[in-house]
């Protein structure tokens, strides 16, 4: 199952599959092999298998994808979305005053659909963006100009980065 996990360090994706007994977690390119026991309601003990590090979490499951997880005396709130809730979660917030379409998680334009000084509508597709093996487009919430369009079909973006500016 693929994921797009967001916090205060970025957008990361995470790609999670049994294994065995276990589970394959791939967070951003990089595999590890994890033992996970559930103890008590809501708290497990993680195990890396590749160096035994082991680890007591607790997590709470809050509303809209929203998660908070406790490990040692530290916390982390985050958000688990899919790829697909990932683009519209950013789509979304274009409407509230935004007019930078930025990478809503890293991956590969594969294609642009407007320039410098196009007209667009409501619902008319500017970008296309490969990420974890699926083509998503991201669309015009608005009507308006394009004032600035910063990437081309074959560059690679991280999460965050401006794609096109409209006026």
């Amino acid at each position: 199952m693929k994921w797009v996990i967001r916090g205060l360090s970025g957008s990361h994706e995470v790609e999670v599959e049994r294994s065995g007994e276990g589970f394959e977690v791939t967070v951003d390119g990089r595999r590890h092999v994890i033992d996970l026991i559930c103890l008590d309601g809501a708290v497990a003990s993680l195990r890396f298998v590749e160096d035994g590090r082991s680890f007591q979490v607790a997590y709470q499951q809050g509303d809209d994808h929203r998660w908070r997880v406790g490990v040692r005396e530290r916390e982390f709130d985050f958000s688990v979305l899919t790829p697909v809730e990932a683009i519209d979660e950013v789509s979304e917030s274009t409407g509230r005053g935004s007019r930078l379409i930025e990478a809503p998680i890293p991956g590969k334009v594969v294609s642009v659909a407007v320039g410098p000084g196009d007209e667009v509508t409501p619902g008319q597709s500017l970008v296309v963006l490969e990420a974890m093996k699926m083509e998503n487009e991201l669309i015009s919430d608005r009507g308006g100009r394009v004032a600035a369009v910063h990437v081309t079909a074959g560059d690679a973006v991280e999460s965050g980065a401006l794609l096109v500016e409209l006026e």
